[in-house]
């Protein structure tokens, strides 16, 4: 049976898509980006990438997984649930940085741009790809 329209899609569903592309997007990026500079001997900066990458689709997949658990409730538990996700989703962001600011085999730098790979990939997306393909 075919599906009708999008308008009658699960929400969760195209949640899920979208996370699967822009994750998928980003840890491809990030492997070339990375094969490129052990190419160039920058072993630090190559691992600090997919270190930083790696914890960004974490980090947006567990946002995925918290907004459908606020909807619906109260705002008391909505602001309580929101504010644990994102103590959370720090918490989790937090491990790389200090990891890579202890130890010389990551690149503190390399893994904050990796840490925003999600977010580059999404406005890149909605900015660049979206448009030239909707023409």
């Amino acid at each position: 049976m075919q599906k009708e329209t999008n308008e009658t899609e699960d929400p969760r569903d195209e949640m899920k898509k979208a996370q699967k592309r822009f994750c998928s997007w980003a840890m491809t990026s990030a492997i070339i980006v990375a094969f490129v500079f052990l190419i160039l001997d920058e072993k630090a900066i190559a691992k600090g990438l997919i270190m930083g990458t790696l914890f960004s689709i974490i980090n947006f997949i567990l946002l995925g997984r918290s907004i459908p658990m606020v909807l619906g409730q109260s705002v008391a538990k909505t602001r309580a649930l929101g504010l644990t996700s994102i103590l959370g989703r720090y918490a989790v962001l937090a491990i790389p940085l200090i990891v890579s600011n202890k130890s010389d085999t990551f690149n503190f730098i390399a893994v904050v741009v990796g840490i925003f790979s999600v977010q580059i990939v999404t406005i890149v997306d909605y900015t660049i790809i979206r448009r030239f393909f909707s023409r």
